[in-house]
């Protein structure tokens, strides 16, 4: 597959909640030069945006001016954000120094000014999450291997739908798939779990790789179809495929979106996951809630695009 280079903004996360009133908490990106953005407040249930996303507001000069849901709430934006890092080491704090407008891909994003060092971008991304109260379990998400049993149930399960699927999606888009003998092999590319949870829910990708070309005018780019979704695991020992996203695309995977999980936590009860998702030029900020038979969406905010 050929990528065209694209500077990603995102990184780790930051958890923040005020003791004092109860389950309310944000959680803000915080990029590899350092500086925060936030994206997605709860409170005692609901969620709602928290901050400007990328292109709005760029004319703010002070934090207090920017429209957000400290200014909503008659409060102030924290001064000091405790972040983690996704490997599950030893947390630091973030101290906020001011406001700056930062670059988000072709856009302009307002953010907050902080003394964290820049880091270098790896691939893939390393992620993090910071919270300010103890009330918020934290659980890192990690990588699976293709080597633990849990890789081949979840394996199992996508390719019992991938095809059904993938031909639902092409007859909606109305492409024609190649059909080819012998038929290509499907299989997970990525699959990440919640670290230290026998039961978690998994994250994945999968793709499957034709040899004909999408288009005859680029005879060196084939077909490809991709496919991302969660698996909950069932009392049976198998794994339920939830909320499924398929992208007929080629080998640049242009119209393809691709997430990245960045962190997992319970508030009340539930199970929300955080996940950066990105398409050949742009990002987007979600916040996942993920229940036994069913994955909502409540946040996805705008993360930068050209």
């Amino acid at each position: 597959m050929r990528h065209r280079l694209v500077t990603l903004v995102l990184v780790p996360v930051v958890i923040t909640s005020a003791a004092a009133q109860g389950q309310r908490f944000t959680v803000a990106i915080v990029r590899p030069d350092g500086r925060l953005v936030p994206f997605a407040a709860y409170d005692a249930g609901r969620w709602e945006r928290a901050w400007p996303q990328a292109d709005e507001a760029t004319d703010a000069k002070a934090i207090d001016r920017v429209p957000s849901v400290w200014r909503r709430r008659g409060g102030r934006v924290p001064d000091v954000w405790r972040v983690w890092p996704a490997s599950g080491g030893t947390a630091i704090d973030a101290r906020v120094s001011g406001l700056e407008v930062v670059e988000a891909h072709c856009s302009g994003q307002v953010a907050l000014k902080t003394n964290l060092p820049k880091t270098k971008l790896e691939h893939p991304l390393k992620s993090g999450i910071a919270v300010d109260s103890s009330s918020v379990p934290i659980g890192v998400v990690e990588e699976v291997r293709r080597s633990d049993s849990n890789w081949t149930r979840a394996e199992r399960a996508v390719l019992a739908n991938f095809s059904r699927l993938e031909a639902a999606q092409a007859a909606t888009v109305r492409e024609q798939l190649p059909r080819e003998t012998p038929v290509p092999v499907t299989q997970i590319t990525a699959l990440y779990r919640e670290a230290r949870s026998p039961r978690s829910p998994l994250y994945f990708v999968a793709e499957k790789k034709y040899r004909t070309p999408r288009f005859l005018h680029d005879p060196q780019c084939s077909t490809l179809t991709m496919m991302t979704g969660w698996l909950v695991a069932t009392d049976g020992g198998r794994y339920a495929l939830l909320a499924p996203k398929v992208f007929v695309t080629d080998c640049d995977a242009k119209e393809a979106r691709i997430g990245l999980p960045l962190a997992a936590f319970r508030v009340s009860g539930q199970l929300f996951w955080v996940l950066q998702e990105h398409g050949y030029e742009d990002e987007t900020y979600l916040i996942v809630e993920i229940r036994e038979t069913e994955v909502r969406y409540p946040i996805e905010v705008n993360g930068g695009a050209c």
